[in-house]
């Protein structure tokens, strides 16, 4: 199964909007795809969707998301990469889980050199969809 990392505003795009960034959440909560997680992402995620005024039962709603569905990752490493220091977290997490992928639309995470960061292609939700097909995912 492909281990997966997404970026904050791909959960407030799939919730919002819709689109390719939803398609991937409901691939991880159909079980085929690996989410993976940190408690600093959690944090985030949930800080993002408060200040977009998300009430108490709809932050509850996605915990429990993030809870049952993402696989909890202690970031062992500490990195100081990105043009954007508050997006280095991502690739903690993504380098000590050994992610397959990381998906962005953040142009600090994107525009890393060949779009990678060690084991991890950082790619869009666009760039995946062909992946996953080609993989029979979808």
């Amino acid at each position: 199964m492909l281990k997966v990392v997404l970026d904050t505003n791909m959960y407030l795009s799939a919730l919002l909007y819709g689109g390719m960034a939803e398609k991937i959440l409901d691939l991880v909560a159909d079980s085929k795809l690996e989410l993976l997680v940190s408690p600093e992402l959690i944090a985030e995620v949930l800080r993002k969707f408060q200040e977009k005024g998300a009430n108490e039962s709809m932050l509850q709603r996605i915990n429990v998301f993030l809870d049952y569905k993402g696989n909890m990752v202690i970031p062992k490493v500490k990195i100081n990469i990105c043009r954007d220091p508050n997006d280095n977290f991502l690739l903690e997490l993504s380098q000590t889980a050994e992610a397959d992928y990381l998906v962005s639309r953040d142009k600090d995470l994107l525009e890393l050199p060949n779009h990678k960061w060690k084991k991890t292609k950082i790619l869009t939700p666009e760039e995946f969809l062909p992946i996953l097909r080609l993989q029979k995912i979808i």
